[in-house]
């Protein structure tokens, strides 16, 4: 039992780093704050299964050289963001990456350029993270490290019912998009679609965008921003002239 729940504990921990560094790198390249996940809250199961995998595997690729671990750190990664990727786009219809622009890809899914950064993330994590995670996690009592995996286990189950039917709805919504929101005005379109605003703003190229009713949806999400951003400029010059005039 006392295992499991370090799995457990394993697996969301690197979730958890794995969200934070996502987060860093796709609110940089959109400038705006951007939860990166399919799930609401703050994980991305794909580092977890990665670190989970590569300490399910140590026994085996203890004795073996830094370049054998490369290489295997590589396939490993390869394959989880492969099938990731796969399913999502299968069962999902959303694409959560996008590879196409990158030299040496298949299918958009994965690219050689990630994978070996998945790679050497991998001997990084293997040889220096790890260890010491493992050491500070063994001195919490085993029964706040059973609570903490019943805890968060929960949350994350309840997460994933609740991204699922949001994204279902989102579907939904794309669907009816033409005969019944696209004709509203831009405010009442705003309180329609503000259920699914971190969805659309965190995959800007979900694969919906092959649908026309999809690339009228982010049309018309465009012109909603940009009339806020006019609202906003018009009452800060308004503001700058009554502050002028009290002067």
């Amino acid at each position: 039992m006392t295992k499991l729940t370090d799995v457990i504990l394993t697996f969301y921990l690197y979730a958890f780093a794995g969200w934070i560094m996502e987060t860093i790198y796709r609110s940089s390249l959109q400038r705006r704050m951007v939860n990166p996940g399919f799930l609401s809250g703050p994980f991305l199961p794909i580092y977890g299964f990665f670190a989970a995998f590569v300490i399910w595997s140590s026994s085996f690729i203890d004795d073996v050289s830094w370049f054998v671990l490369f290489l295997w750190f590589i396939f490993l990664s390869t394959l989880l963001e492969y099938i990731a990727g796969w399913f999502f786009e299968r069962f999902f219809h959303l694409q959560l990456w996008d590879y196409h622009a990158t030299p040496f890809n298949l299918h958009g899914r994965i690219a050689l350029p990630f994978s070996l950064l998945w790679g050497i993330l991998g001997l990084i994590f293997y040889n220096v993270i790890n260890p010491w995670v493992q050491i500070y996690m063994q001195q919490i009592p085993p029964t706040l490290r059973s609570a903490l995996a019943l805890v968060i286990s929960a949350y994350a189950l309840w997460d994933i019912i609740h991204s699922t039917l949001l994204l279902r709805r989102l579907e939904h919504f794309v669907n009816i998009f033409q005969d019944r929101y696209e004709r509203l005005e831009l405010l009442s379109f705003h309180i329609a679609c503000s259920p699914f605003y971190r969805l659309l703003h965190t995959y800007p190229k979900m694969r919906h965008t092959l649908h026309e009713k999809m690339a009228l949806l982010y049309a018309k999400q465009e012109a909603l921003e940009q009339f806020i951003r006019l609202q906003k400029q018009r009452f800060n010059h308004s503001d700058g002239k009554d502050s002028h005039s009290l002067d």
